[in-house]
């Protein structure tokens, strides 16, 4: 007997490790109790030692007892979602890294994604459904602008077709939808062939928004007998992620809860929040929208994978796992929600498999991300779409700017850590400065540059030949922001390296800065608002330049887009007191393109423009759990012995 309890003590002993180790990479300050939280940063002591206390009194327990199993719940509904989100244009197959998939790429089968495979895949499910499977809806969450030479040329009209080709039962909308202002919005929304939604829009500014034909609030979709309610959001952050417009933001969950109240009175039972506010706020959703049964999310580009393991939070792998999909969040009344994301630029197509009991509860859930790699076929019609919009492209492909030597970074990167392509950009504006000769005597009057990391969309793969024609070029900087030469204090520049320092831990904010002409250290073991430990700015009025520390009473001339002169991403990059700002000649776009003729070939480098000092835990996890684990050894030993 004594040999049987030590077998049942050994094997629980090593599930307690198990689940301990996970208490020790997690959960997050934001989802405690509540979320199953795909975060690795520990709370010191805190989780570990609640999680072992009820290991222990569950230990204790006698081991014969079992909780009786409940009667399963008969199933009355169950369905298929598949679903995606960021879209970003891609309308052709891209890159392993979401780039441009280059000819050789093509032929021996390393590319991803693209409409034509989210339209294999979808329509595959419904041909299945038609035929007797389970019935299968198609949403999508946002931000299909944006991205791409393709949207940046055809905008609306390409998107529009595209998308109708795919035929989603709904969408919502994201807050790329909105980089042509309304007026580039309201005829996608004439255009498209079903639901785009969004609840907590303030439209009473912007009629002629209100009086399109596709958007609303929320919508009622039903097969095979199976009715849903789907309600769209979008993060308020639009407001200052935009250009600036009049429509204003209502915060989610109070909308949701109020659109999901509608619903339930029409007799609704099953509720979807289908939206783009990144994967945090759709946790929030999750836990606090007590009708809503799913959450299917974007904006963050998150990928989530049950199975792999979590990563580090200051891992900038932009594939990197964020958390199981599905995630569970578990509401106050114990009611389970599943919380869904699919990354982004069609890499990938989530699905979720569903039941419910006649009353509308979620009873069981599965999924799993699908890799649309190069064994998913592409569908014929949506290449010859492509087809007859790209004779237009081709005139940008056959435009050589000039070649890259390395491989330039750009993306979801740019938002965490320096990039090199960030490098090149803030480069080429200052470049751009110095060839309008400004700075009389000096080398020029203007030194400092940013770019918003969210401004530079994706990465340049280096080819075979290295060639950077006019189309990449293009994807990296589709919005075209005119240039502005700002003058503030250095009080203000400071301010603003502290805010890129706080945006970097956001969800989904692409306002982390890139950077020419100042040198920066971030040091997140301190404070908001006290992370900028280090920076310096490179001298304009003078014969040799250099770095010296930023003087917080001395003037500064920065160059920097529209979007953040507007105050975009929340920036404050004038002076009320004394505004001053002069347009320069070039876009981001031009200055780009004339910097690389010029130096004809590039090999741009991280040079610690940042250097961070990411947060070091003082906790050490394992040695709590050894402690821990020899507690529970010698409480059973001493039980059963």
């Amino acid at each position: 007997m004594v040999f049987g309890f030590m077998f049942s003590a050994i094997k629980v002993l090593a599930l307690s490790a198990n689940l301990v180790g996970q208490l020790a990479r997690g959960p997050c300050d934001e989802c405690i109790d509540s979320v199953h939280c795909s975060s690795t940063k520990m709370l010191p002591g805190r989780s570990i030692l609640v999680g072992s206390c009820c290991l222990l009194a569950l230990l204790l327990i006698h081991p014969a007892q079992s909780n009786p199993i409940a009667p399963r719940a008969e199933v009355a509904a169950e369905f298929i979602i598949l679903h995606n989100n960021d879209m970003h244009a891609r309308f052709e197959q891209t890159s392993v890294t979401s780039g441009t998939c280059s000819k050789e790429e093509a032929n021996t089968d390393q590319c991803y994604g693209g409409f034509a495979r989210v339209a294999y895949e979808v329509r595959k499910y419904r041909k299945e459904a038609e035929e007797g499977g389970k019935p299968v809806f198609y949403l999508n969450a946002g931000d299909t602008y944006t991205g791409t030479a393709w949207f940046t040329v055809f905008k609306d009209n390409i998107t529009s077709a595209f998308l109708n080709k795919l035929s989603p039962d709904a969408i919502s909308l994201g807050n790329h939808e909105f980089d042509q202002n309304v007026e580039g919005l309201v005829p996608f929304l004439n255009a498209v062939e079903f639901p785009v939604l969004a609840c907590n829009l303030n439209l009473t500014d912007v009629p002629e928004l209100a009086a399109t034909k596709q958007l609303a609030n929320s919508t009622i979709i039903e097969k095979n007998g199976v009715k849903i309610g789907v309600i769209g959001y979008l993060t308020p952050d639009t407001k200052v992620l935009a250009f600036r417009n009049k429509v204003e933001y209502e915060e989610e969950i109070v909308s949701i809860n109020a659109e999901a109240e509608k619903l339930k009175a029409q007799g609704i039972n099953i509720i979807i929040a289908l939206g783009h506010s990144g994967y945090q706020k759709d946790q929030e959703i999750a836990k606090n929208c007590p009708e809503v049964d799913i959450v299917i999310g974007g904006h963050s580009h998150t990928f989530l994978d049950a199975s792999q393991p979590v990563a580090d939070p200051t891992d900038s792998d932009p594939e990197a796992v964020r958390g199981p999909y599905p995630t569970t969040v578990v509401q106050a009344s114990g009611k389970k929600v599943p919380v869904v994301q699919a990354y982004a630029y069609t890499k990938y197509l989530g699905k979720i498999h569903v039941q419910f009991d006649a009353e509308g509860n979620l009873i069981e859930f599965d999924g799993a991300p699908i890799l649309l790699n190069a064994s998913i076929a592409q569908e014929q019609d949506l290449l010859d779409l492509l087809d007859e919009y790209r004779p237009k492209l081709e005139e940008l492909e056959n435009m050589i700017l000039g070649y890259t030597k390395v491989f330039l970074e750009g993306g979801n990167i740019c938002r965490m850590r320096e990039c090199n392509l960030g490098n090149l950009v803030t480069d080429a504006m200052i470049y751009s400065r110095v060839l309008e000769n400004k700075g009389g005597e000096f080398w020029t009057d203007t030194a400092i540059a940013f770019m918003q990391g969210g401004g530079i969309r994706s990465s340049i793969d280096k080819k075979a030949d290295g060639v950077i024609n006019g189309a990449t070029l293009l994807a990296v900087l589709p919005f075209e922001n005119n240039l502005y030469v700002t003058r503030i204090l250095g009080s203000t520049l400071l301010a603003a390296l502290e805010h890129s320092a706080a945006v970097r831990l956001q969800d989904s904010n692409g306002g982390f800065l890139q950077m020419s002409g100042v040198r920066a250290v971030y040091n997140y073991n301190n404070e908001q608002g006290k992370r900028v430990v280090s920076a310096q700015a490179l001298c304009a009025s003078c014969s040799v330049p250099t770095y010296k520390s930023i003087n917080e009473t001395a003037l500064y001339q920065v160059i920097v887009p529209q979007f953040l002169l507007e105050g975009g991403d929340g920036y404050t990059l004038t002076e009320e007191s004394n505004p001053y700002s002069e347009s320069m000649q070039r876009n981001d776009l031009n200055a780009t393109m004339e910097y690389l003729k010029q130096r004809h070939f590039v090999y741009p480098e991280i040079e610690e423009r940042i250097v961070i000092h990411e947060k070091v835990d003082t906790g050490s996890a394992s040695g709590i759990v050894a402690s821990i684990s020899l507690l529970l050894l010698s409480s059973l030993l001493t039980r059963f012995i």
